[in-house]
C-alpha cells in the first residue's frame, strides 16, 4: 500500500463548448451534436497555442505554489502522456519545465525526470504498479496530460480529448488517500489500437473483448484489495463517453448511478489524467470524516487496461 498526498488539476487557458465551438475541436456541426447529445460531452478545456514548454511550466508552477515544501523530496518526476509529445522530445520538455518550476535554489534538484507512454491512457496504472513494487522509491510526482492540438489526438470515434494537466504525488507517507491495489492487463492481439483495420474483423473483435477485458482487470484488482464490487462506493471512470459506461456497468452488474460520470461533460477525456481528475473532484466533495472505497478504471489503445482501488478517509492532510 502507498498513498496520494497531493492531487492538483491545473486549469486550462480556455474552455470550449462542444456544440458552439465545434470548428476549433475539428468537428462538423452534425458531429458535435452527436458527441454532445449522444456521448455526453459538453465542454472541453482548451490549449490556446501557448508553447508547450510554457503550458507545462504553468501547470508545474501551480503545483509548486500549492506544495512548495515538496520539491526537494521527489525521487522522480514522471510525465505520462499519449500522443504527439513523446520520446526524447517529451523528456526534454518536461525536464526543462520541471527544473524551472520545481527546483529549490537552496537545495537543488535531486530527482530524475523522464516520460512514458508505454500503455497510453492506462500508463498511470502501470507507473503506480511500478511504484508499489519498488519500495526504494519514497516520493514521485506523476504528471499526466497531453495537448490535443491535432485531429487524431482530439477526436476518436467515441471520445473527445481535452487539454487537462494533472499532478499527483505518490508517497509512502500515510495520507487521506490510500492506494490499496493496482492491476493491469494487456491484450496484444489488438496492438493496433484505434488504427485497426475495420475490414479484417479485428475492430469488431476488439469491441467485443473490450468489456471482457475491463471486467477481467477489475476482478483482479478487487481480489487483490480483498473487496467485492458491492463494497465499492464509487467507480471513477476513464472519461471515454456515457454510452460505453452504460455497456460496461451492465457487464459488471452495477447501476450507472455508481459511476462518477459528471466530468465527461465538464472536462472530456483527459487521457491518462482521468483517474486522478475524477479522484480529486470526488475527494473535494466528501465530508470530513467520511470514508469511501473507490474503483478507478482506465483503458488505452494497444490494448491496455488498468484498475486501481483507492480507500479515502477524509480528515488528514491531502490536497
Amino acid at each position: 500500500m502507498f498513498y496520494i498526498s497531493r492531487n492538483v488539476t491545473a486549469p486550462a487557458p480556455a474552455t470550449l463548448n462542444v456544440a458552439a465551438d465545434h470548428d476549433a475541436l475539428f468537428l462538423s456541426a452534425s458531429s458535435a451534436k452527436v458527441f454532445s447529445q449522444w456521448y455526453g460531452f459538453g465542454e472541453i478545456p482548451y490549449y490556446d497555442r501557448t508553447p508547450c514548454t510554457e503550458y507545462y511550466a504553468r501547470a508545474l508552477s501551480i503545483y509548486a505554489q500549492a506544495s512548495a515544501d515538496d520539491a526537494p523530496d521527489f525521487d522522480a518526476v514522471v510525465h505520462n502522456h499519449t500522443g504527439a509529445l513523446c520520446g526524447v522530445f517529451a523528456e526534454r520538455v518536461m525536464l526543462k519545465s520541471s527544473r524551472a518550476s520545481l527546483t529549490n535554489k537552496d537545495v537543488g534538484s535531486r530527482w530524475l525526470g523522464f516520460s512514458s507512454s508505454a500503455t497510453k491512457c492506462a500508463t498511470p496504472m502501470q507507473l503506480m504498479q511500478y511504484f508499489e513494487r519498488n519500495v526504494s522509491l519514497n516520493n514521485i510526482l506523476l504528471v499526466t496530460g497531453d495537448i490535443a492540438d491535432n485531429e487524431d489526438l482530439r477526436v476518436n470515434p467515441v471520445a473527445l480529448s481535452s487539454d487537462t494537466i494533472n499532478l499527483v504525488k505518490l508517497t509512502r507517507t500515510e495520507s487521506d488517500i490510500a492506494v490499496v491495489a493496482v492491476s493491469t492487463l494487456f491484450d496484444g492481439e489488438f496492438s493496433g489500437g484505434i488504427y485497426l483495420e475495420t475490414n479484417d474483423g479485428l475492430q469488431q473483435k476488439y469491441n467485443e473483448h473490450y468489456q471482457l477485458n475491463v471486467a477481467k482487470v477489475v476482478g483482479r484488482c478487487l481480489d487483490k484489495a480483498n473487496l467485492s464490487l458491492e463494497q465499492v462506493d464509487v467507480i471513477l471512470p476513464h472519461n471515454v463517453n456515457v454510452q460505453t459506461w452504460k455497456k460496461l456497468t451492465a457487464k459488471l452488474g452495477v447501476g450507472m448511478e455508481k459511476v462518477y460520470s459528471r466530468n465527461i461533460s465538464r472536462l472530456g477525456h483527459c487521457f491518462g489524467g482521468d483517474v486522478f481528475v475524477n479522484l480529486g473532484d470526488f475527494y473535494d466533495g466528501m465530508k470530513a470524516g467520511q470514508t469511501a472505497h473507490c474503483l478507478a478504471v482506465a483503458a488505452g489503445i494497444g490494448a491496455s487496461f488498468g484498475a486501481t482501488v483507492f480507500t479515502i478517509t477524509k480528515g488528514k492532510d491531502t490536497e
